[in-house]
């Protein structure tokens, strides 16, 4: 009986334990749960007094953003809700993070075991067998078409591994070109989106490729032009999310494990320049034993410079203008193919002669969009090979300056040849005049038409009287339609 009694007492004494010890859990997780509470509701008030406090400083300091401007307009309320939105989102995210964080720990404890069981059935399974080699990538030919844009750029690069590549798209009105062709090829995103650098020839139809196809990685220079066209260009990748980044020598866009690479090897790192030809993205692609060299509107000077080593396909920079290509640039690059991108009958005179005459020293071969049409030049990683939309040959520009030259001195030669003919036409007119004057033909006293002597007609009249041809003229007498004097 005694024996029933104690275990009574210790069951009892224990049931008052386990109440003591569940009513300390829940005053802790209590306590937890305000702090947590406390500590969301504290982080978004601190959120809103920091985003007042940004908001303040933009409006000091700069009253013509955009944003301000906009800002301004709305009602005071309206801009401390907008402000208290986030604020509210913090906090409740913040909540939500912690009741996750607890419902998951509560877990922990019986999953730990099947944890442990399956990752000692992972090790097993290791230990039996090797993991597989991963299989290398099935590449196909990497091929490039350069874009007639007119007087502007545009690379459209098929990579070997069904990537794609699009290096600037001409200028504003040229966008659709670009947007049509690459729809034509049933392209539905461009992989690798490169802005060469801020000039509208280059980067003006970017916005418009960018608004019609998904983007991946979008590379340009650290370069800053206010141009409105470049701005809209920074609009567009901005509204598409995409991901920027800064091209300059020693970036890779494409490592060499892909069985291709894509290098960067201009501009060099911290580049300060007022021409924004310097700020000028050159790629180098190389695909086994070839390899093609995109330059943008670099001088041939910087490009020496870069070092990229010999080359098969050369698109030949700033529109084959002398300063983007030299003798000295082509003997250390040495390519077969080179592809000048310009406008027929541009203002600048593009291509210089100079670029023609160290391509044709270089043994290579000139292509030209004005003439050529679009051009695609193919690799299969041992060859190139172009192909043309048209048949032409690449002939010197003329400029602007040139052209007006000569068109002055073709007016002035007009205007010489027009005056000797005038001149002629009067000596002549002076040599019929004195002719006439010097004609004798014949007047009858009744007739009202002078006539050759011997004129059937004048057989009725005797005595006919003689006279000049002229005066017969100005005294009103018209010419016999018989004789025809």
């Amino acid at each position: 009986m005694g024996d029933i009694v104690a275990k009574k007492i210790i069951v009892r004494e224990q049931k008052h334990g386990c109440i003591w010890f569940f009513c300390m859990m829940m005053l802790l997780c209590v306590v937890i749960a305000a702090l947590a509470f406390v500590g969301s509701v504290a982080a978004g008030v601190g959120l809103w007094f920091l985003i007042r406090y940004i908001w303040r400083s933009l409006v000091r300091e700069s009253p013509d953003n955009k944003l301000v401007v906009w800002g301004m307009r709305q009602a005071p309320i309206a801009r401390k809700v907008l402000a208290a939105v986030p604020c509210v989102i913090l906090s409740f995210a913040l909540l939500g993070t912690f009741a996750n964080s607890t419902a998951s720990s509560s877990k922990e404890g019986d999953a730990g075991a099947d944890a442990a069981q399956q990752e000692q059935k992972a090790e097993n399974s290791k230990a039996e067998e090797k993991d597989p080699e991963p299989e290398a990538p099935k590449l196909g030919d990497l091929k490039t078409t350069f874009i007639d844009v007119g007087q502007g750029d545009s690379e459209f690069v098929q990579l070997p591994d069904g990537k794609t590549m699009l290096i600037d798209a001409g200028e504003v009105v040229s966008g659709s070109t670009v947007v049509d062709y690459l729809k034509d090829l049933g392209v539905k995103k461009v992989d690798y989106l490169v802005g060469s650098h801020p000039h509208s020839d280059h980067i003006g139809g970017l916005a418009d490729v960018i608004n019609e196809f998904d983007i991946g990685e979008v590379w340009i220079p650290d370069a800053c032009e206010g141009t409105e066209v470049y701005e809209e260009f920074l609009d567009a990748v901005e509204a598409k999310g995409c991901k920027v980044k800064k091209a300059e020598a020693g970036e890779a866009i494409v490592s060499a494990d892909a069985g291709y690479e894509i290098s960067v090897i201009g501009p060099k790192a911290g580049v300060q320049s007022e021409d924004m030809n310097d700020y000028s993205v050159v790629l180098r692609v190389t695909y086994d034993d070839t390899s093609m060299l995109f330059t943008g509107d670099a001088a041939a000077s910087d490009i020496v410079a870069d070092n990229p080593g010999h080359v098969d396909v050369l698109k030949a920079a700033h529109h084959g203008s002398e300063t983007g290509t030299s003798e000295v640039l082509m003997s250390s690059l040495s390519p077969s193919i080179v592809v000048l991108s310009y406008g027929e009958g541009n203002d600048y005179g593009h291509p210089s002669q100079s670029t023609l005459d160290a391509i044709a020293a270089a043994g290579a071969k000139a292509y030209g969009t004005a003439v050529n049409g679009n051009i695609t030049v193919t690799s299969d990683g041992k060859t190139v090979k172009a192909q043309v939309a048209k048949s032409g040959t690449v002939a010197a520009g003329i400029s602007a300056e040139e052209r007006q030259k000569q068109e002055e001195e073709a007016a002035a030669k007009a205007q010489v040849e027009a005056q000797a003919e005038a001149e002629a036409k009067a000596q002549q007119e002076a040599a019929a005049a004195a002719e006439a004057q010097q004609e004798t033909v014949y007047i009858t006293p009744t007739g009202k038409k002078y006539h050759r002597n011997g004129c059937r007609t004048l057989n009725r009249t005797k005595n006919p009287t003689p006279i000049s041809k002229q005066d017969a003229i100005d005294q009103g007498y018209e010419a016999c339609k018989v004789c025809h004097p």
